[in-house]
């Protein structure tokens, strides 16, 4: 009787297949994505609107600053509520929340109301640190098979991804045709349709969210030192946490000064800046199609390792292009390694972490890369003044690069538990260095 085999590829549409006929996790797949579109039009608007009324980087890094800050001061504290209270709700209120807060946007006209990007930018970020932990957490409730959570997890690379693909270049049109102003509005909406999206979704709560009560200071204290010692107790979430902090000290420069630099340097308005971004989304198009592929033939470790540090060697080389045309290109390869490292970081952690602390310790651990990213943008801001924007582009590309080859001696993949429901930080194996 001769025997039957599945191939990798079968076994990879056969995920997917699953994937695209699970009603849940589709509803909150098509929300995202749409306000993801919308995330960019106001991404583009906001840097362009405060570069023109200003003419400074500075000020560009400033709005980039205020929206960075939530992270790092009220990022730990999230999560622990994330894990307290109904996620699904939790998200549905912060949607509508920045529906609101954007519109706000709408009264800047000059350069002393230009505060008003700041205040809004930072109580939106605010209310979005309680949003994502809270998708991130309930994304293994939606998919409950832990052998689709890469697929899963490359399919939400994949919003960002369209984002990046659609948001800019309709951003682009949209604001050279009708002003920045209309960015505002397709934000707000798509905050409201992500909202109702999410209002769509049935799921069974999980332990101690079945019944969720008040939190007293000291308990919330209590489940933020959890989540600290529960991501420094674990080899997989130290070694993440090490190179994304790296990451991140290249990155947030990044968000300083990329309008700047290409306003300047090579004399692009709104479309030439959606360009970039777009080129960038179609770069992550094709990793991500060509993900499954991927996963059958090399380890989480080296598609993360791997990804950044083709970034970080896209990046270096745009501070030298001499055409803007090679910066869409190089912006096509960063795309390319966006989607594998993301993809494989985000199912290394979802691996290492129970689900009753996934809440608090991505917020924990996002905090701290926060921290790097903002002392990366509060350096770029001051060099500003003093380097040419293409040194800082080169400097955060090396970084970046150092951050990849980091990755290959400090990235650990767990086993894939078969419950992790009640799984504690005695269950992570802790190296020597780290016990």
């Amino acid at each position: 009787m001769s025997q039957t085999t599945i191939s990798p590829g079968n076994q990879v549409t056969g995920v997917y297949q699953r994937l695209f006929r699970n009603r849940n996790f589709m509803a909150l797949w098509i929300g995202q994505m749409i306000s993801f579109i919308g995330d960019y039009f106001i991404f583009l608007a906001i840097p362009i609107v405060v570069n023109r009324l200003t003419g400074s980087a500075l000020m560009v890094g400033l709005s980039a600053i205020a929206n960075a800050l939530p992270a790092l001061l009220l990022g730990p504290i999230a999560g622990v509520f994330v894990d307290r209270w109904d996620r699904r709700r939790t998200m549905i209120v912060s949607d509508l929340t920045r529906a609101s807060l954007v519109l706000l946007c709408l009264l800047v006209r000059s350069r002393e109301q230009v505060w008003i990007f700041y205040a809004v930018g930072f109580l939106m970020s605010c209310t979005s640190q309680f949003f994502f932990p809270a998708r991130s957490a309930i994304l293994p409730s939606l998919v409950p098979e832990k052998k689709d959570w890469l697929q899963a997890n490359g399919m939400m690379q994949i919003i960002q991804t369209v984002g990046l693909l659609a948001g800019p270049a309709l951003a682009g049109f949209a604001i050279g045709l009708w002003g920045e102003r209309v960015a505002f509005l397709v934000n707000s909406g798509g905050y409201l349709i992500s909202a109702s999206a999410v209002l769509t979704i049935r799921i069974a709560r999980s332990g101690a969210q079945a019944a969720p009560s008040p939190a007293s200071l000291h308990a919330v204290w209590d489940d933020l030192r959890e989540g600290v010692r529960f991501l420094l107790a674990s080899r997989v979430l130290v070694g993440i946490l090490v190179c994304m902090s790296v990451i991140m000290l290249g990155l947030g420069a990044i968000n300083v000064i990329w309008v700047p630099y290409l306003q300047d340097t090579f004399h692009v308005g709104a479309s030439g800046l959606g360009l970039v971004d777009s080129a960038q989304g179609a770069g992550m198009v094709v990793s991500g199609l060509a993900l499954g592929l991927l996963t059958s033939r090399l380890s989480k470790k080296a598609m993360a390792s791997g990804g950044v540090m083709v970034i970080g060697l896209a990046l270096a080389a745009m501070g030298v292009a001499p055409v803007f045309w090679m910066i869409a290109l190089l912006g096509f390869i960063i795309g390319l390694g966006l989607t594998p490292a993301n993809s494989a970081l985000n199912t290394i952690m979802l691996l290492a972490v129970p689900d009753l602390k996934r809440g608090r310790v991505g917020s924990s651990l996002n905090a701290v890369t926060t921290a790097a990213s903002l002392l990366s943008m509060a350096l770029a801001a001051g060099a500003s003044g003093v380097l040419k924007l293409n040194y800082i582009y080169l400097i955060c590309g090396a970084i970046i690069v150092a951050s990849g080859l980091l990755g290959f001696w400090l990235i650990y993949e767990p086993p894939e538990l078969a419950s992790d429901s009640e799984k504690t930080a005695s269950d992570i194996e802790v190296p020597p260095s780290l016990s």
